[in-house]
């Protein structure tokens, strides 16, 4: 087990440090807009039934200097003939998904940011004591939108600032940990949904190992409807087309159409935007890599995070078969007796370019 690691107990309310355990079978895994998840085992009898209890504590997973994860525990199961006890945490981000919005608020003319902000620290952070968010300068996107959420909807806090971060010019976001002194901060961070450029190289057989990848075409749209509030002749609907894809000698294929349902949305420029997102992830045909890296190598668990833009390239026979940009969208960690294994979770950056025209329905 790399020694580089160590696991340290919060108290979720006050924020205080309860130690570190020893461990074993440590797995934890990074996702862009979720909370992602972690899992070790420790001791029976390292266990305080008193203390360990879930949502009690947060679990917070260090490597070096860096801490790389950290989240609450969600639940364990307790092997009484191998005398210990796995633990299952969600990311922090899993804690704002258990909140609701509870009084009606209109946000006018806001940044996209600032929205978020003033959700998730009116709606989500009132019980969180010394645990609440911080935010950085990120908080301003740029994005100006329009929102109402409704108190009779009870809408999940994490799911509105999701559906925020999803439509046409959203951002990506995650919650990231540092030391301050002799607590740890959870800071709020938005990034560009195109991606956060890095000069990182992917290299099959040189930092990584490429075993396999796919092409498919699931997704493919061409035309993409979501309908909105209303009823009947009155329903809001917006519509989405790839004229090019249908239509260009090289690259024709039939309308494939994709239709979804938000029904708390009561704004055209919303629904456009979901309409807009969905043409774009569907416009080709996705190649996902399966990349492992190198251990002890750059780039490393604590180099790449959701977000980053990479380049990946890989070669066999002396032949170029994969070389494209790609955007983490997840990466996972697990510790053996042999070191980490590190799996990185790739999308074309293509997907997020703009794509098609609207169209009346």
């Amino acid at each position: 087990m790399p020694a580089d690691y160590r696991v340290i107990f919060v108290e979720f309310v006050s924020g205080d440090i309860w130690g570190e355990l020893p461990f074993s079978d440590l797995s934890y895994s990074l996702e862009i807009n979720a909370p992602g998840s972690a899992s070790l085992k420790i001791p029976l009898w390292a266990f305080d039934w008193q203390a360990l209890q879930p949502w009690r504590v947060l679990v917070y997973i260090q490597r070096g200097e860096q801490i790389l994860w950290g989240g609450p525990l969600l639940a364990f199961a307790v092997d009484l003939e191998a005398e210990d006890v796995t633990l299952s945490a969600i990311g922090l981000w899993g804690y704002y998904r258990r909140r609701v919005i509870g009084v009606s608020v209109s946000y006018v003319q806001m940044d996209q940011g600032a929205i978020t902000k003033a959700l998730v620290s009116t709606f989500g952070d009132g019980t969180a004591g010394p645990q609440g968010l911080t935010w950085d300068s990120s908080a301003e996107t740029g994005v100006i939108r329009d929102r109402t959420y409704a108190r009779y909807e009870y809408k999940a806090l994490g799911q509105a600032v999701e559906d925020l971060a999803g439509v046409r010019d959203g951002f990506d976001f995650g919650i990231y940990h540092t030391w301050s002194g002799s607590r740890v901060l959870n800071r709020f961070r938005f990034s560009a949904q195109a991606g956060i450029p890095t000069d990182v190289v992917l290299e099959h057989g040189a930092n990584c190992d490429i075993p396999s990848f796919t092409v498919d075409g699931t997704a493919r749209t061409t035309e993409a409807i979501v309908t909105g509030g209303g009823e009947g002749d009155d329903q809001l609907t917006a519509v989405w087309v790839d004229l090019p894809a249908e239509t260009s000698p090289s690259r024709r294929i039939p309308r494939l159409t994709s239709v979804q349902s938000r029904q708390d949305v009561t704004t055209m420029a919303t629904l456009t935007g979901y309409s807009q997102q969905a043409i774009s992830e569907g416009s080709t045909p996705v190649v996902l890599p399966a990349v492992r890296l190198y251990p002890d190598a750059y780039p490393g668990p604590g180099d790449l995070q959701p977000g980053h833009l990479v380049r990946v390239r890989a070669r066999v026979g002396g032949r170029l078969v994969l070389d494209g940009a790609y955007k983490v969208t997840a990466v996972s960690v697990r510790l053996t007796d042999g070191g980490e294994e590190c799996t990185v979770t790739l999308v074309p950056e293509g997907v997020f370019a703009s794509v098609g025209s609207a169209s009346t329905p």
